[in-house]
């Protein structure tokens, strides 16, 4: 009987690997890392966005900043349901920027949801939890044109995977006060030099990254096995449910 019910579960496993394998392929482009070479230098807009409170913050995030106030963005696209990787993202962010050197009049942070079905009280909820500084944005779009948009611009894809949850990349993406992006940094922790390097960077104008297109595959491999993990997680919570 042990036996039987092992191999059971063996030819389910097999049979669920076989479908994220068949998933991946399927989606592989929407896995993807952003390319930056077709977003790099290109002008990323929060029109039609609000924050938590529901107050329109367009003329906020995309005014041209006075010669004495250059600051630069920090981006960080998360959803407030995710349940791995966004909170510790942030997290990580706020640490790395405590111990970054940077002053307050150099950047400014911008947490957007990437999740439609974002509502200001997940975002206060979200900041609450987390206890970030009131400077620091907590948007969500007010309509489905205006997230779309913001998400090309940034070429930032994601898979809804059920349950509420989706697959996305992790990653900062740094703007500079004209808001054209310059840099993106990838991962769920950070380096407080190099962010202090990239924001700096940005202020001018340009950008502290080095050529990174060697690191693709690791980048493309890492999300889809992210994602196969969390589809598989997600898929045996419902099965069970």
């Amino acid at each position: 009987m042990k036996c039987l019910h092992l191999r059971y579960r063996l030819t389910l496993a097999l049979t669920w690997l076989a479908a994220l394998a068949a998933l991946s392929i399927t989606h592989a482009q929407t896995l993807l890392p952003p390319d930056p070479s077709k977003t790099l230098g290109g002008t990323v807009s929060f029109a039609g966005f609000v924050d938590e409170r529901g107050r329109d913050v367009a003329a906020l995030v995309g005014a041209p900043a006075g010669p004495t106030t250059v600051r630069a963005w920090i981006v960080s696209p998360i959803y407030t349901r995710c349940p791995f990787t966004c909170s510790p993202i942030t997290t990580a962010l706020r640490s790395a920027l405590n111990e970054s050197g940077l002053q307050a009049s150099e950047y400014r942070v911008v947490s957007f949801s990437f999740d439609p079905h974002e509502t200001g009280e997940t975002l206060r909820a979200f900041r609450t939890g987390l206890q970030l500084p009131e400077s620091w944005l907590t948007l969500r779009a007010a309509e489905p044109g205006a997230l779309e948009r913001t998400l090309r611009s940034l070429d930032f894809r994601t898979m809804e995977i059920g349950d509420g949850q989706y697959a996305h990349p992790n990653l900062l993406a740094v703007l500079a006060p004209d808001m054209r992006l310059t840099e993106y940094i990838f991962g769920v922790t950070f380096s407080p030099t190099e962010l202090a390097a990239a924001v700096r960077a940005a202020r001018s104008g340009g950008s502290s990254a080095p050529a990174w297109h060697g690191y693709w595959l690791v980048l493309s491999g890492t999300g889809l096995l992210a994602s196969a993990f969390v589809f598989f997680t997600v898929l045996q919570r419902r099965r069970r449910g």
